[in-house]
């Protein structure tokens, strides 16, 4: 290897671990990617009950823009509103009438809606459209719900964003896109297949993080090797059993639903908002990631370079980082618990 690609090598090297050192939080010295995917699905699944509460108010009251839609594709008919009970209801100074629906008719409206959504996913596959909003939907759910857990916790309110602006954590975006693009083509399989394919596949990722993270970086997040049932240091029986678990409740529960929601831009005004997202989202995680790397390079008293540099050491010094990454640690050099 030559000194330039050599140079290069190591410069990369830096940046990885020292990104990684500023990510990972002292709080967290247990976490790993099973814990990411279970934040992520737990957050989802409050998610999905909140909009099926809100659905079911919607439907009793023949209301909604699904509601609506089925109407106008001929799936429900005027029928629904057989046996409704008509209320008088004032709202800016004009009375309307308004039905409750009765609970026979309500389960015509579910049954139509899960057909709707079926026909739906058999016609579209995700693509780049869903996967940005999945991406922006998890990462600001998952701080949301972090942020809670830790203060309800241990009454720890600080900030724990993952990116220089907003409010985005971006493991759980990237965890939520990994799973929908791991089990959406095997989402139709038997119960047993998806759980075993999610199992394996969780347990190969903690494999190859722990083992990448140690090898590549120097740096240890977590190890099973205390507990009796474990596979390697970073896989363990009881952990594939819940990775498998978590794989079906993503793939039956929230991917189907979360997808159907989504949906497919139906007007340029859409696809136009969400491209400037994914630019801003990717300027946002490549100046997260110059922000890191000067942190290191500070540490260690290596002067800027170039304008980006020096533009990075101005507007995203440790004063910056100490004040945004509350939750930060920049000492990570004690290993996990291993016995």
């Amino acid at each position: 290897m030559g000194t330039q690609a050599r140079y290069g090598y190591n410069e990369l090297q830096h940046t990885v671990r020292t990104t990684y050192r500023y990510l990972m939080p002292a709080s967290h010295a247990g976490d790993h990617m099973f814990v990411i995917a279970l934040f992520t699905v737990t957050l989802f699944l409050i998610a999905r009950g909140i909009l099926t509460l809100v659905q079911r108010y919607l439907d009793a009251r023949g209301a909604g823009r699904s509601f609506k839609r089925m109407l106008k594709q001929g799936r429900i008919d005027a029928g629904i509103y057989a046996d409704a009970i008509w209320t008088e209801a004032s709202s800016f100074g004009r009375t309307k009438l308004r039905p409750k629906i009765s609970r026979t008719q309500q389960r015509v409206i579910r049954d139509a809606r899960r057909a709707l959504r079926e026909d739906f996913l058999n016609d579209y596959a995700p693509g780049f459209y869903q996967y940005i909003i999945i991406f922006l939907i998890a990462s600001v759910l998952g701080l949301i719900l972090e942020t809670v857990y830790m203060y309800t916790m241990y009454g720890v309110l600080e900030s724990r964003v993952g990116l220089v602006w907003g409010p985005f954590s971006p493991l759980y975006g990237f965890g939520a896109m990994l799973l929908t693009a791991v089990l959406w083509p095997i989402r139709n399989e038997p119960i047993w297949k998806i759980f075993v394919i999610s199992a394996a596949v969780g347990g190969t990722l903690e494999q190859l993080a722990g083992w990448g993270m140690e090898t590549i970086m120097h740096a240890w997040s977590w190890s099973y090797l205390h507990f009796p049932d474990h596979i390697t240091q970073w896989v363990a029986w009881r952990f594939l059993i819940m990775w498998g678990a978590l794989g079906l409740a993503w793939c039956k529960l929230i991917m189907p639903e979360m997808l159907f929601r989504i949906g497919e831009p139906t007007t340029r005004r859409q696809g136009i908002v969400v491209g400037l997202l994914t630019a801003f989202i990717v300027l946002d995680i490549a100046i997260t990631v110059l922000c890191f790397y000067r942190a290191g390079k500070r540490q260690e008293g290596v002067p800027p370079r170039n304008p980006i540099e020096h533009y990075i050491d101005d507007h995203f010094g440790d004063e910056f980082i100490s004040d945004t990454f509350e939750n930060l640690n920049l000492d990570r050099d004690e290993r996990p618990r291993t016995e």
